[in-house]
């Protein structure tokens, strides 16, 4: 059975189809139960440490004092339940995919002890329940580009954090206004609607109250061609006949077309730290 989104499923609909039927595919292509990339730190040597390592610069943003986390685009819960491990704040995450929430939740379950607490719930992220305010941090890792729209996300988050509460956003961000098939690739197969330069996010994030206040290039961190990589780019032509009839197909059309960005330069993959202002 086909799993791509038809015309009428845009934006959420379109996404929550996507990782509600292909969620656990990528759990057995990926490692340590995560859904984004490898990041080859300093001191990384493995790749649970690299898979980890983008936990741990989230950990880097939590300050002292902080107690209360929101994970936008929690995935299965695996950053949550980092995080969790080893600091005591209660986290909350939210997915726009119910697949995702019911593993987060059954992982949560059989998790052992941790030091805070840990829920998830199904949202939008560009339409976040009430009662979710007063965060001290908000983090998205690989979610906020299919925010749509991408306002909506910023207005949402500056909504739940406190005043002086942070949002960190790890992500792929344009180079160039230049119009380019790669990127259309990506966008397509990776369902991605908010594909923004870091001047365009800043300026969003300020129309919403938040400023931001730290820009770093992670693009060198990551490892480009890799053996199954090699494999997806010699399967395209295969790959590219089966799109529009399998997401799966489209994600690794995306997929190659994203490394294809990187290798070109059209793509950053950077951390963005924005702060609230006070009102």
């Amino acid at each position: 059975m086909a799993t791509h989104p038809t015309p009428a499923e845009t934006g959420g609909a379109g996404v929550r189809r996507y990782y509600d039927a292909n969620t656990w595919k990528f759990l057995l292509t990926g490692s340590q139960r995560a859904l984004h990339r490898e990041l080859w730190g300093p001191g990384v040597t493995t790749r649970a440490e690299a898979v980890h390592h983008t936990h741990d610069l989230v950990l880097a943003e939590l300050g002292a004092a902080d107690r209360r986390v929101l994970d936008l685009g929690c995935g299965v819960g695996t950053a949550a339940l980092y995080v969790a491990r080893r600091r005591p704040v209660d986290v909350v995450g939210v997915s726009i995919s119910p697949a995702q929430v019911r593993l987060a939740r059954r992982y949560a379950d059989r998790s052992g002890p941790l030091l805070g607490d840990v829920r998830f719930a199904v949202a939008d992220f560009t339409d976040l329940p009430d009662e979710l305010t007063g965060f001290d941090l908000a983090f998205a890792i690989e979610s906020f580009v299919h925010a749509d729209p991408a306002p909506a996300f910023f207005r949402e988050v500056a909504c739940a954090l406190r005043p002086g509460g942070a949002l960190v956003v790890v992500d792929d961000v344009r180079t160039t206004d230049t119009a380019d098939r790669r990127i259309v690739d990506f966008c397509d197969g990776w369902h991605v609607s908010s594909l923004l330069t870091v001047a365009e996010a800043a300026a969003l994030a300020a129309g919403a109250g938040l400023r931001l206040v730290d820009s770093r290039d992670l693009s060198p961190m990551q490892r480009l061609g890799r053996p199954r990589d090699r494999v997806v780019r010699a399967l395209q032509p295969v790959l590219r006949r089966a799109r529009g009839r399998s997401a799966w197909a489209d994600s690794m059309v995306g997929g190659d077309a994203l490394q294809r960005c990187h290798r070109a330069g059209l793509l950053e993959y950077r951390l963005l730290r924005f702060v609230r202002e006070a009102d």
